[in-house]
């Protein structure tokens, strides 16, 4: 389960020469790559392999937190990461 994020991780990293600077950027790197993971819209093949599968909960933050806050996927990155770990119910 965790290979393909890693592998993905691994692929980014070397695309972006590693950890070339300082510490406080490498972090920074790292966290943009996970937040567009999480919250970039799934591939339009995935719900053909998996036709059970809501597609309004079209990324993996989404499926993980069953409900999404907008329907922009760039909009519910900025509200979800603005929320400081607050849920609060649309």
């Amino acid at each position: 389960m965790v290979d393909r994020p890693m592998k993905r991780l691994d692929r980014f990293l070397f695309i972006n020469q590693y950890f070339h600077g300082h510490f406080a950027s490498a972090q920074l790197l790292t966290r943009a790559f996970a937040l567009i993971y999480n919250f970039a819209p799934m591939c339009p093949r995935y719900f053909y392999k998996h036709p059970k599968k809501d597609k309004k909960l079209d990324s993996r933050a989404a499926q993980y937190n069953q409900f999404k806050y907008h329907e922009n996927w760039l909009q519910n990155l900025l509200i979800s990461a603005s929320l400081n770990r607050i849920r609060v119910t649309p």
